[in-house]
Formats: structure tokens, sequence, C-alpha cells
């Protein structure tokens, strides 16, 4: 019944203070949504991330060109770099016991038009299996027959900023785009990706079977880059090493002579981008931590003021009969009460700001929950033990001093 009566008198003591309540109640719910939208951040970001490699594929090796060696001490420029052929291709698939899917590709820059509207956009030639890889599923229409890929046929598969901005909200299957002034029709359009690892829009391309791009579009015998997928994670290394080594031989490269070409192990990519992830993760919850640890000596201070004001109170109600005990637990209930209420506050506020954070940054909107229950139980905790110490300070007053204080 006596700690009812105390529990009575300390809320009505923080409603009879309304601004050092609010500016308690404010630190406190600072607190808890800096943590929360630190970690909502965080996770987005490294959400995006695994969504990018998963994109790119994990068990892929890609081969590209290098520039050309230098000729006479002066380095090629202004050349199209043709080191990567038929030949090679073939060969790597023959040889490279571990290769479970690939896909040749050719790139360049056309104008597109369909009707009256026209762009001028990148046209990749590949094969079926390129989508697979990539694991890039389509919308509408379908992929490559291998008819259509061993007879070149003029087909043409659409990103989806292509499609949106050639034909709208119209179905392109089975029109008749031009590319390059070529007539060719359109068999699928491909999901929304948006940008990847290597900062290019993969929506705003258009893509034709291998052989169109090479002998009907562009009139090439060289490929722009070969994506490989090996069958298990474990060989990437070894994989790679043997591509390396057939390239070698092929283009008859010495030892200490630049290579022409490059070979990049997407497993490679993957550990340095989950590595520079689980950083920025460790920082991000470092801040929040360091908030919420802010405002809990936020509250130290401001309830340390509100004792100094309150001295003479104290004493009055200690000469009046109140014990140590109970000032102490009526101080320590004022600010528990104010932190599970800012605690509280926090976390409502935390969504929102979440949500803008997340637009702001291009991110997906992430509201991890386990974290949020986490930051508010972490706040109770920590700001219980800091308003320990303004209650034992005022449990410690002595009636005939206080009443003394001016």
């Amino acid at each position: 019944m006596r700690h009812c009566k105390i529990a009575v008198r300390a809320l009505r003591l923080l409603c009879r203070f309304p601004l050092r309540s609010a500016l308690l109640l404010l630190s406190a719910a600072l607190g808890v949504s800096g943590v929360v939208c630190s970690v909502n951040y965080g996770t987005s970001g490294s959400r995006q991330l695994l969504d990018q490699i998963h994109r790119l594929g994990t068990n892929v090796i890609t081969v590209t060109p290098a520039q050309s060696r230098a000729i006479a001490g002066r380095a090629r420029t202004g050349f199209a770099v043709t080191t990567l052929d038929e030949r090679d291709y073939r060969l790597l698939k023959e040889d490279i016991p571990a290769i479970a899917r690939s896909s040749a590709q050719v790139a360049q820059n056309y104008r597109i038009k369909a009707g009256d509207l026209s762009k001028v956009t990148s046209v990749v030639g590949c094969e079926s299996d390129y989508f697979v890889i990539k694991d890039w599923h389509l919308v509408r229409g379908g992929l490559f027959t291998p008819r259509q890929e061993r007879e070149g046929k003029r087909v043409a598969i659409l990103g989806h900023n292509v499609a949106l901005d050639l034909f709208g909200s119209a179905s392109p299957l089975a029109a008749t785009i031009t590319i390059n002034q070529i007539p060719f029709e359109v068999i699928g359009v491909l999901a929304e990706r948006g940008q990847g690892l290597d900062v290019r829009n993969e929506d705003e391309q258009v893509f034709v079977p291998l052989t169109t791009g090479t002998r009907r579009l562009m009139n090439v015998n060289y490929y722009s880059g070969i994506v490989i997928e090996i069958a298990a994670l474990n060989q990437m290394d070894d994989s790679a090493a043997q591509i390396r080594t057939l390239l070698h031989r092929l283009h008859h490269i010495q030892p200490g002579q630049q290579d022409d070409f490059q070979v990049q192990n997407q497993k490679s990519l993957m550990d340095l981008q989950l590595a520079a992830s689980t950083r920025l993760n460790l920082y991000v919850r470092w801040i929040g931590l360091s908030a919420l640890v802010v405002s809990g000596f936020g509250i130290v201070a401001i309830a340390w003021i509100a004792l100094k004001e309150r001295t003479r109170e104290i004493g009055t109600r200690r000469a009046l009969g109140a014990t140590a005990r109970d000032i102490f637990f009526q101080t320590a209930l004022e600010s528990d009460v104010l932190a599970l209420l800012g605690g509280a506050l926090g976390v409502l506020l935390a969504w929102p700001a979440s949500n803008y954070i997340s637009r702001y940054a291009s991110l997906s909107f992430v509201f991890d929950w386990r974290s949020c229950a986490g930051a508010f139980s972490a706040s109770i905790l920590l700001n219980s033990l800091f308003s320990l110490l303004p209650a034992r300070k005022a449990a410690s007053i002595s009636p005939i001093e206080a009443l003394r204080y001016e």
C-alpha cells in the first residue's frame, strides 16, 4: 500500500513538471529511434547488396578481353579489343569440366525505333543460358529457342525500361522494332532489375541471339565477354586457374608477358562485398548503441538538474517521515516510467523515420522487429541503470541540509 502511494505521487510529479518530463521522454525516444533507424538502414543496404550478388550469380566467372599489348613501347588506343574469339569459347567449354552453363556475348550501342519513338541503348548478343546464369526472369514472352540461336533469327528481348519507353503500358510481344534500321520481332520482356554492382542499368538493354548479334548486326568475329557458371562454389578457384592456363596457351602468352584477357572470379567479388557489408553493419550498430548511451546520459543530466531544484521538497518529505528507501523508489520510478514511455515513442517514430531514410537513400524499406525489440529492451535496461545515480543521490539527502538549501 505504501509503495502504491509513492507510485501515485511519482506520477503526479511527472504531470506537475511537463517540460522536464517531455525532455526525459524525448531523450529516451531519440535513443531508441536512433538505434532502430541505423540498424534498419544497415539491414536494407545488406539486403540490396545480397540481391545484387544473387542477380550476378554466385558461381560465376566472367572472362573479358584486356587492352591490347603495347607495340613499340606505345599502348594501342582507339582499337577494338578482339582477344576472345569463337575458338577460345569452344575450347573453354570442352576442356573445363566444372562448367555447368556458359554464354558468350557481344555488345554495342544502337538506335532502337518502335513506331515514332526511338532511343539509343546497348544491344547485347547472347545465348539463352545467359539469363539462367543471371537468374533473370521474363514477365512476358519467352527466351531464344535453339533454332533461333542456330539460324540467327532477328528476334529481340527487351529490358524493362526499354519496353516501357517504347511501348508504354501496351504489350510489345510480336511487335517489330528496328535496330540500326534492321527489323526485329520482340519475343519477350525481362523483369525489372535496376542497377547492378558494375554500375550498369541492365533494364536499359536489348538482347538478341548471339549469332544474330555477331553475324547479322555487328559483323564481328570476336566476343566482348564470356559468362561461365561453375557447378560448385568450391570449384571456383580451380576453374579460374584452369581458364587462365588454357587462355595462356591459346594466346601464346609467355611467362612475364601481360595477359590480353581478364578472369573475374565472382566468389572473390562476393567475399569482398560481404566483408564490406559486415563492417558497415558493425559501424552502424556501434553508432546506434552510442546514440542509446548518449540518450541515457541525457536522462541522467536532466534528472540531476531536477534533483537540485527539488532538494527542499525532498528534505521536507524526509522531515515529515519519508524514509531514504521511499525517496529512492520514487525518484527511480519517475525516470523508469519516462524511459518506458520514451522507448515506446521511439519505436513509433522509428517506423516513418526508417521509411524516409530508405526512400532518400534509394533502398528497399526494411523494419527489423528483432533489432527493434532488442533496442527497446536495452533502452529500458540502460536508462534504469542510469536512473540509479540520481535516485541514490536523492535518498542520501539529509533533511536538515535540504531545508537549509537555497
